[in-house]
């Protein structure tokens, strides 16, 4: 925009659609689509299916063969969205899914948005030229459904696990941006299988604004409301340093929460030096790119930690001191685990 004040995000909906996968007790399958290296926006990214709300999506027509109601509809995201939007917002996904891969989810005239899971809720960083506010949605491949492709949207297809998915994702094998492998890990970390197995382990609250908790000479601790792109899910950020400072453990990736811990820094005079991980689930690293990309920050993680990551991060060693102006040390976990701990000279951190 020419006033270089962001844009404004587009209401916009995602199916992650789930399939049973080969093994009895293992993990479902999930579509991803690749994207035509023609497009404007995530060229030959893998992604799933989904896109914009459009006006006709709130439509009293629509809204009249939906099986969730617009009340239904916003109590299922939280209460964090209009009733309107919230409809227009499961409409659009199932919408979407017929589109662009053939897949439909009615009875007849019934359209069977209740049959649609939310997993998670992100918004485009303000830095982006074009901004969208997505709802995620986990829906179940019906029965004998095949899907069936738009070749103007859908490059290329797979069907496969989470896991797998994040293993080509590590082996340069396929791109995503960080909101589809967040989904991925979240899937595997709840170990759902189906959209009702991530309703039942998974649930939307009010997302409350993030606020200071703790705040000393040198530690700022927020609290933050949408923990892992999950409204409702609390978690905490810590901010060490007196000018020179870390952020540790950014898992809330809303603009609200960034903007707290922007203006956290800005009440010290201070300027952030690093994001750390302590760990790489999204309820931990969700909004570490978001911050560290218009900051120009490193992102320190524990070996191996940066793996299930799509974006570029650092290891460090046990004992290293981070760039922050207090003494503050890294205390690696069990090989393998991709987690580390935080130690200071006065008292153990995160």
């Amino acid at each position: 925009m020419s006033s270089g004040q962001p844009s404004i995000p587009h209401l916009a909906a995602t199916v992650v659609l789930l399939r049973p996968g080969h093994e009895p007790d293992g993990e479902s399958e999930v579509l991803l689509i690749q994207r035509p290296s023609t497009m404007a926006f995530g060229a030959s990214l893998h992604v799933f299916p989904g896109g914009k709300v459009d006006p006709d999506d709130r439509s009293s027509a629509l809204v009249a063969r939906s099986a969730r109601s617009r009340i239904d509809a916003a109590d299922v995201l939280g209460g964090n969205v209009h009733p309107d939007d919230a409809l227009g917002l499961h409409v659009a996904a199932l919408r979407e899914m017929a589109e662009e891969v053939g897949i439909e989810l009615a009875d007849g005239p019934l359209l069977r948005t209740d049959r649609l899971a939310p997993i998670a809720h992100w918004v485009t960083p303000p830095f982006m030229p074009r901004r969208f506010s997505t709802l995620f949605f986990v829906a179940d491949l019906p029965n004998g459904a095949t899907p069936v492709f738009e070749a103007a949207e859908v490059a290329s297809h797979r069907w496969v696990t989470p896991s797998a998915a994040l293993e080509l994702r590590a082996a340069g094998e396929i791109e995503m941006w960080v909101p589809t492998s967040s989904v991925l890990q979240r899937l595997i970390e709840t170990g759902a299988r189906s959209a009702a197995e991530v309703a039942r382990r998974l649930a939307f609250g009010p997302a409350q604004p993030p606020r200071v908790i703790e705040e000393n000479q040198e530690i700022v601790r927020l609290a933050v409301g949408a923990a892992g792109a999950l409204p409702g899910r609390a978690g905490i950020v810590n901010l060490f340093g007196q000018h020179d400072l870390v952020v540790v453990d950014p898992g809330d990736p809303s603009e609200d929460a960034i903007d707290a811990i922007l203006a956290a820094a800005a009440r010290r005079s201070g300027a952030l030096r690093a994001i750390v991980l302590t760990a790489p689930d999204p309820d931990h690293a969700a909004g570490a790119e978001a911050l560290a990309i218009p900051l120009e920050i490193p992102i320190l993680v524990a070996p191996g930690a940066g793996r299930d990551l799509p974006y570029t991060t650092r290891e460090v060693a046990d004992g290293d001191r981070l760039p922050a102006d207090v003494d503050l040390r890294v205390r690696l976990g069990p090989p393998g685990s991709g987690t580390l701990a935080l130690l200071a000279q006065s008292s153990a951190g995160e």
